[in-house]
């Protein structure tokens, strides 16, 4: 076994803690939280329409909803609207049936017929497109050879066009009214701001869409003069939070 002289050893030791301490010397920081709060009003309505059609036979249930669709998208055309704004949501063939009382006591299961479905998203970006939008569909005769229990013939809601656009300049917000509040603190403590250690985002804008009123029934005409004046939606309050840390020098 080979001994170290207690001096050399203490001297290592030494050494070794003087090193450790120049490698881990604590940086100077400051932690500071950022915010941004903006009103944004939704510019952009959405119609859903619910397009069915109903018949014992398959092939002729499909004709009828393929009829449907086609006349949709002239109406869509009509209004000046882009086909492109119109996305499919859903879209199914399903057997009915229904259950009877056979004379006995007993139920019985009656086939109804084949119900073919699709739901779509009509991006309306001119608002004022809406109400006429609206009305034409609802005079259309879509709930003829439909399952008028499935779900409503449309609904509208409202959403901000551009929530990506917003979302990116309420972050740079955020971190610009972080550095304003690190720099008054690194003033006041005699120092200055150096780099950026640490950015971390701790809330993102959340765009609720809003419902808007329609026809109570597939039936029920929309009101376009009413739909053209109200207006989309009232203000959402929306909120950017950051916490960020620099370096102090």
């Amino acid at each position: 076994m080979r001994f170290i002289p207690a001096v050399l050893l203490a001297s290592s030791l030494l050494a070794s803690s003087a090193l450790a301490q120049q490698q881990f010397v604590a940086i100077r920081s400051v932690t500071v939280s950022g915010l941004a709060e903006r009103k944004v009003v939704p510019d952009e309505a959405h119609i859903n329409v619910n397009l069915n059609a109903q018949d014992k036979d398959m092939a002729r249930a499909r004709t009828l909803h393929q009829t449907k669709l086609s006349k949709l998208m002239m109406l869509v055309k009509d209004a000046g609207i882009n086909e492109r704004k119109v996305s499919t949501q859903s879209s199914s063939i399903q057997p009915i049936y229904t259950y009877r009382n056979d004379g006995t006591g007993n139920s019985k299961r009656v086939f109804e017929g084949y119900r073919v479905q699709t739901g779509l998203d009509i991006t309306v970006e001119d608002t004022a497109k809406l109400g006429s939008l609206m009305d034409k569909i609802a005079s259309a005769g879509f709930e003829q050879g439909a399952n008028t229990e499935w779900g409503n013939l449309l609904n509208v809601y409202y959403t901000v066009s551009n929530p990506t656009k917003i979302r990116d300049e309420m972050l740079a917000e955020a971190i610009a009214n972080a550095k304003a509040k690190a720099e008054r603190m690194a003033d006041a403590s005699g120092a200055s701001l150096g780099s950026v250690y640490q950015i971390n985002e701790n809330g993102t804008p959340q765009f609720r869409p809003v419902m808007a009123a329609a026809p109570r029934a597939m039936m029920m005409k929309a009101d376009a003069a009413m739909m053209e004046a109200a207006p989309p939606a009232g203000e959402q309050e929306l909120q950017s939070n950051v916490t960020v840390t620099y370096e102090l020098k």
